[in-house]
């Protein structure tokens, strides 16, 4: 194995996500080479196994609302460097994914509820309700590895969420 090779497969194993309390041994974050790559550093999610219920696998991290607007704001100032941000509340709110996913680069940003499955006390009580989760969505196990979010990109949101992510169990949306 070259010395390039070697490094990548340390840094690998460095980018590995513990299983975390409040997820089952299927949802753990695991990364590894893409198959559809010849690029050696190409990672990519391995996905999980499908859950009996059917429902998709979310990849992503709970969030609570306000975090989404703060991270959103910094975004923003990236995004729009000596722009002031508007004075109304309801442009940040309605534009933080979007300033997220052109910051980070990533090809999919967006909310969904997740199932929680074990001990939910490592998730913050204002991502909760009745038994779901608020989720930053990064990736779906029905989406193609060329719009897998990197490590890094991963990495950054987790260094500003201060919690990991995982994968989920989709909670489908219902229209009354």
């Amino acid at each position: 194995m070259t010395s390039t090779a070697s490094k990548l497969e340390q840094s690998l194993g460095d980018l590995q996500i513990s299983e975390s309390d409040s997820q089952a041994k299927s949802t753990t974050v695991q990364w590894v080479p893409s198959k559809y790559s010849s690029d050696v550093s190409q990672y990519v999610l391995l996905r999980p196994p499908q859950p009996p219920c059917g429902n998709r696998r979310l990849f992503g991290f709970p969030i609570v609302k306000r975090e989404l607007w703060n991270i959103g704001t910094i975004a923003f100032h990236h995004v729009r460097p000596g722009k002031t941000l508007p004075d109304n509340n309801a442009y940040i709110a309605m534009n933080s994914l979007t300033f997220l996913k052109v910051y980070l680069g990533l090809h999919l940003c967006t909310l969904a509820f997740g199932k929680v499955v074990g001990d939910s006390k490592n998730i913050p009580s204002e991502c909760m309700s009745l038994g779901d989760v608020l989720l930053l969505v990064l990736w779906r196990d029905t989406e193609s590895e060329s719009i897998c979010p990197t490590p890094s990109q991963v990495q950054s949101l987790e260094l500003k969420l201060k919690r990991s992510p995982g994968w989920w169990v989709e909670v489908p949306a219902f229209y009354e």
